[in-house]
């Protein structure tokens, strides 16, 4: 192999573990941001959360993309959160 194949392999390489490492971000950061705005079960809040959702392939119940819908649909919603929060310390 030449000098120039291995620069191409070695461009290749980085450019694909560069790839990897913007996906690996942004289901990081997406994840995050749903599980401390508890949007888990419904419409992503913003275009980072939509896209860490589509890479993941993850469908909500009552997204747009499941065809699912919540199981409290129509009902009416109180102030607080719909499940024991007991032990629950936050962040």
């Amino acid at each position: 192999m030449g000098e120039y194949e291995i620069a191409a392999i070695m461009l290749l390489v980085g450019f694909l573990g560069g790839v990897l490492a913007g996906i690996v971000a942004i289901v990081s950061i997406a994840s995050r941001r749903e599980d401390q705005l508890y949007t888990l079960n419904g419409d992503a809040p913003d275009a980072m959360c939509r896209a860490g959702r589509r890479l993941t392939g993850m469908r909500a119940p009552g997204s747009r993309f499941s065809g699912i819908e919540p199981p409290f649909a129509g009902e009416e919603l109180d102030e607080g959160p719909r499940w024991p929060v007991s032990g629950f310390r936050g962040l």
